[in-house]
Parts: structure tokens; sequence; C-alpha cells
């Protein structure tokens, strides 16, 4: 609740989710299960939820597994505090809890790329989302406007 000094009164709000999903609070990040399909492909891998990526990108073996070329995508460079990398975005269905989007998603050009992102295009602004990380609590449904 939130106290509004103007009127001095608690306001509260309430958000209704479809689903509850639980990972594991001992693991680095937010650790979920997702898969990428492509026509008869599909890849299922872990994915780490990270809302201060612009895009969801996964590792290059992933887009190959689906049988992509992955060069012949989208350019697109990305800056870290490390440094930056290139990535080609392809549109695929991501699933994850039941919930699927045809979306546009980045995989990285180089072998060495070893991570999983689900970011704001593509995941975060297709979803509403709770969480409870001292419990390892996940609650999300699918954002429809």
């Amino acid at each position: 609740m939130k106290l509004y000094p103007q009127v001095g009164k608690w306001m509260a709000h309430q958000l209704l989710f479809e689903k509850l999903l639980t990972y594991d609070v001992g693991e680095l990040g937010i650790t979920v299960t997702v898969a990428l399909k492509l026509k008869e492909h599909q890849s299922t891998l872990t994915a780490k939820i990270d809302t201060g990526a612009d895009h969801c990108i996964f590792e290059r073996k992933i887009g190959e597994q689906l049988g992509l070329q992955i060069e012949a995508g989208v350019p697109q460079r990305f800056g870290t505090a490390t440094g930056s990398f290139l990535a080609y975005g392809h549109d695929v269905t991501l699933q994850m809890a039941d919930m699927a989007f045809d979306v546009m998603v980045f995989f990285a050009a180089e072998d060495n790329f070893v991570r999983n992102v689900l970011g704001r295009f593509g995941w975060l602004d297709r979803v509403v989302l709770g969480l409870v990380d001292y419990e390892g609590k996940l609650y999300l449904s699918r954002y429809d406007e």
C-alpha cells in the first residue's frame, strides 16, 4: 500500500496472474525454462530474465538447432559494460509457461556467447510480471491490451 499525502489515505493495487512459476534462488539470476520454435524444429533451454536488456538474445547454437542461417538475419550490435557483440535477429515462436509469442529474437554471431537472455522486446513487453525473489516465485500473465 502507498500513502498519498495529498489525501491522507492508503491506496491498494491488485494484480491477477495466470501462472505461478518457481525458480532456484540459489542460482545467480532468475533462471527459467523456455522453448524456441521454428517450423518443425524446437529447442528447449534455460534463460535468465534480464529487465535491463532491450532484446531477447540467445546462443548461436540454439539458432542453428532451429535450422537458421544466423548471418541471414537482421544484424544488430549490442553494447554491454564490458564491450559489444554482434547478433542477428530472426522471427521465431518463444514459449514459456504455456504462453507462446511470435517474436523477433537475436542469436549471437560468435560461438563463445554462452548466455540466453529474456529482455524487454520480445518477452517482457508481452507479459505482466510479478516477482517475490526471496521465495523464488515468478507470477506471469499474458499482457493483452
